[in-house]
């Protein structure tokens, strides 16, 4: 009998968790419970961790053209590029992968052929024609499409352990933080993306609003394999409301002409590889020295803390992934020139995200170096000193401290 499709997965999930795994270690003491990076959730029933276990099989799973893989792709299986420092974790420099956009932010379309503006490495042919192959050349980048011009971009693919949580953070939590005219004259505006109306909270501009989505648009952009929703038209597993990711409708199956029957990953593989991502624990905080003790009250000094916000109250408990899920100008050597979801109406930023990025949650992070958007910060040092625009008081500051402060704030964030 085939099994069903996870039910306690589409309705209340986190109900009743006891998610000890974001509980922070700041004395030295041992965390409440230490699961191993990569490992699920604490207190899952016996079915969910079953989910758990065959969606990270689907994640790990490389696919062949003759199951869907293709026409062009960028890797064979979700962890060719989240593998680092495990499974769900992030990639090394060398797995950067490319998007280009023709137009204006706002008005931008993808290359002839392509499901969006991710640029396959692999495939031969034209892109509207084609063919098979596990060896190949990326696409040539053209630097104009119909009169318009291109904007070229890099994504280092970011890690995904924990994520699931931010399904539990509502709306109005998220909506709370927001100042999208700088009201209070902080230099901060930080404002909510949107995602076919929903509040965003995955992906790198926050465009994406919930698993589901932010699961099958990398399944179809990145390897080709199309799928339909969980629960069919107008239905998305998610524990809020489901809305567009990129350029996918959450509500439409996802086909293509490769010559293999679509849907390529049936609703049940589909939806444990959901599983696997919503109930992928968050890294367990280590010991805080005497430094990172000191480090965290600097953090907060120097303004760290206005975006990087320590905790997010959940559904489930508190959430210590030190982000706000907002998006923030950086600056202009850190824009990219691309645009994703309709972001918060604002009187002193435009209604496009070109420059703009949520908010980088910081719990794990040194474990999966490179930093930023495209891996181009390769210590934590680095990666505050390329903050600019509403990030720059605080770098400023941070460059003004004592080697010594600054140090310490280091060994808070390798603590985290």
């Amino acid at each position: 009998m085939p099994r069903p499709v996870g039910i306690s997965i589409v309705v209340g999930l986190f109900l009743g968790l006891v998610l000890s795994t974001s509980c922070k270690n700041r004395d030295g003491d041992d965390a409440v419970s230490s699961p191993a990076v990569g490992g699920p959730l604490e207190g899952l029933s016996a079915a969910d961790l079953a989910a758990f276990s065959r969606g990270k099989t689907m994640f790990e799973k490389r696919f062949k053209p003759s199951e869907g893989l293709g026409p062009f792709y960028n890797g064979t299986s979700c962890a060719s590029c989240h593998s680092h420092p495990t499974v769900g974790g992030s990639s090394e420099l060398y797995r950067n992968f490319y998007l280009a956009a023709a137009g204006p932010p706002g008005f931008q379309l993808a290359m002839i052929g392509l499901p969006s503006i991710v640029v396959p490495a692999y495939g031969s042919g034209f892109h509207t024609s084609a063919s098979f192959q596990l060896e190949g050349a990326r696409i040539q980048i053209p630097t104009g499409l119909f009169g318009l011009p291109v904007t070229v971009a890099q994504r280092n693919a970011p890690p995904v352990f924990g994520v699931g949580l931010f399904e539990t953070i509502s709306d109005i939590t998220i909506m709370s933080n927001a100042d999208p005219d700088d009201s209070d004259s902080d230099g901060i505006s930080g404002r909510f993306n949107r995602d076919q109306g929903a509040i965003g909270r995955f992906g790198y501009k926050a465009q994406s609003n919930n698993i589901e989505t932010f699961t099958r648009a990398p399944l179809n952009t990145q390897m080709g394999i199309t799928s339909d929703p969980v629960l069919g038209a107008g239905g998305v597993v998610s524990l809020r409301a489901g809305g567009l990711q990129a350029t996918t409708d959450p509500t439409a199956p996802i086909v293509d002409n490769d010559g293999i029957p679509d849907p390529e990953i049936s609703v049940v593989d589909l939806a444990d590889m959901i599983a696997f991502t919503r109930l992928l624990a968050p890294p367990v905080p280590k010991a805080f020295s005497a430094s990172a003790r000191d480090g965290e009250t600097l953090f907060s000094q120097i303004g760290c803390a206005a975006c990087h916000i320590p905790r997010l109250d959940g559904s489930a408990g508190p959430v210590n992934a030190y982000t706000d899920l907002l998006i923030h100008d950086m600056g202009p050597d850190l824009a990219d020139g691309i645009h994703f979801g309709a972001p918060q109406m604002s009187s002193i930023s435009p209604g496009t995200t070109e420059s703009e990025w949520r908010t980088a949650p910081l719990w794990g992070v040194s474990l999966h170096a490179p930093y930023l958007h495209d891996g181009r910060a390769e210590t934590l040092q680095h990666a505050i000193e390329l903050h600019a625009g509403e990030g720059l008081t605080s770098a400023s500051a941070f460059m003004n401290l004592t080697t010594t402060e600054q140090q310490s704030i280091i060994a808070f964030l390798e603590a985290l």
